[in-house]
């Protein structure tokens, strides 16, 4: 009897012990904190410091998405393991690296290189002092001036954190790290064979892009792309641009904002028509329903009507603001065609009369001319379609007038050859980007292998309390 009521008790005190477990143990979180998570030689990643960087990762993650008005739960299991293995995939690398640069010495500055440090410092240190001036003081401290705005700058670095410290550790891993990556790369190379081969794959997909469509190659020429065919149909123009009076430009801009916003009143009031009419032609909507329609649809008509006649008085004074701002500018461009018809060099008249900023100087645009191209999208239409209309090169236009800036007088220069361009005219800037391509898969590949082939320990485990 005694025998089953010991048993009865320990089993009772065992219960309470599994049951009560949770209590009885009790962590010591300094030790918890401590627990290693990645090791790799002598380095130690400790599970506060790993937990630390997965909440900045997912606080990072958070406030992206919130630039663009995104929800992002930090506290799902799905984020949660997102941004652990984005923190733990990165310490490795980051731990291999600082191996690496330890083995090859690469962390031992010269005095030189130290002093390179603390000028990149103290330049990051600068621009970063020029944004909070800008940015982040208050009214009241963006009125100072000299030394005390300076040191309303600096002292908002200090408050946040931001110490000259910071700016030379991060110099200084910059720079070692930039080290590392040359050793890593200094043997790449591109060979004559490789810029040729890729010469030719850029000219053939240009070929097939461009062929049909010379103005979407025009609109690419004018956006500074490299291009490596040129299609049929290019050619190149000069013009002598008479820009309206300043004061006419003005009233002109002011015109065609109300001649806009008359017709996005006109727009708005044909919407509410069509919504009250699509109430009111349904079979099955209340009468209370289309009561309210009927009343939409005779407050938008009316709308509508005031907005016609809004548009239509709109519509007139901007046809009034550009024939006063084209009368007061056809005697500038009256005299340029006469001076050119009396046999002054085109060149020399451009130079001295021209309003455009691009045909002035020593611009490549200013020496050859604009490329156009029929159906580009890039150039005034009146501009492009004038251009296109010259029949032979040396023939020069009547003054076209453009509603966006005066009158255009343009000269036919020459036509753009139609084919591949010369592999010389290129020859560098493709060998330069393979060379970054290569380079930077090569470095991206040794690093990737680099990780593999390291011997980490790991207890990801301990993560999970």
């Amino acid at each position: 009897m005694r025998k089953r009521v010991l048993l009865a008790v320990m089993m009772l005190v065992l219960l309470t012990l599994v049951l009560t477990g949770c209590r009885l143990i009790v962590k010591d979180q300094a030790v918890d904190d401590a627990t290693p998570i990645l090791t790799l030689g002598d380095q130690v990643m400790t599970k506060k410091e790993v937990k630390e960087k997965i909440e900045a990762q997912l606080n990072y993650m958070a406030n992206t998405y919130a630039q663009y008005g995104l929800p992002f739960d930090t506290t799902s299991e799905e984020a949660r393991s997102q941004a652990q293995d984005a923190v733990i995939a990165g310490l490795k690398q980051q731990m291999v690296l600082d191996a690496k640069i330890k083995d090859l010495k690469l962390d031992v500055l010269t005095d030189e290189e130290l002093t390179k440090v603390k000028e990149d410092a103290e330049a990051q240190r600068t621009e970063d002092l020029d944004i909070v001036k800008a940015q982040y003081l208050t009214d009241e401290q963006k009125a100072l001036e000299g030394e005390e705005l300076d040191k309303a700058a600096a002292d908002w670095l200090a408050e946040n954190g931001i110490t000259a410290d910071i700016y030379e550790e991060n110099a200084k891993s910059d720079l070692i790290n930039g080290k590392l990556r040359d050793y890593v790369i200094k043997d790449v190379e591109v060979t004559e064979d490789e810029v040729s081969a890729e010469y030719d794959s850029r000219v053939a997909a240009d070929k097939e892009k461009y062929a049909e469509s010379a103005g979407t190659w025009a609109d690419a020429s004018v956006n500074g792309t490299t291009l490596y065919y040129t299609p049929a149909g290019v050619r190149r123009v000069k013009q002598i641009l008479i820009k309206f009076k300043e004061e006419d430009q003005k009233a002109i801009d002011e015109a065609k904002t109300a001649e806009s916003a008359a017709e996005t009143k006109l727009s708005d009031a044909d919407k509410k028509i069509a919504d009250a009419q699509a109430i009111l032609d349904q079979e099955d909507a209340s009468e209370d329903d289309k009561a309210k329609a009927q009343e939409d649809l005779t407050a938008a008509q009316a709308d509508k009507e005031a907005a016609e006649k809004e548009h239509e008085e709109t519509h007139a004074a901007l046809d009034a603001a550009l024939a006063a701002g084209f009368a007061n500018i056809d005697a500038d461009a009256d005299q340029v065609l006469a001076d050119l018809a009396g046999g002054a060099d085109w060149d020399t008249l451009m130079a001295a009369k021209t309003e455009d900023p691009g045909m002035q100087g020593n611009s490549a645009t200013a020496i050859n001319g604009y490329a156009v191209a029929s159906g580009m999208a890039r150039f005034d239409a009146a501009f492009v379609d004038a251009a296109m209309a010259l029949n032979a090169v040396g023939d020069v236009s009547e003054k076209v007038p453009s509603n966006l800036y005066g009158y255009y007088i343009i000269k036919y220069v020459s036509d753009e050859a139609e084919g591949a361009v010369a592999l010389e005219t290129v020859h560098d800037s493709i060998q330069s980007s393979l060379l970054s391509t290569k380079q930077n898969e090569t470095y991206d590949a040794t690093v990737k292998k680099w990780v593999d082939d390291a011997d980490f320990k790991e207890d990801l485990d301990a993560l999970k309390d």
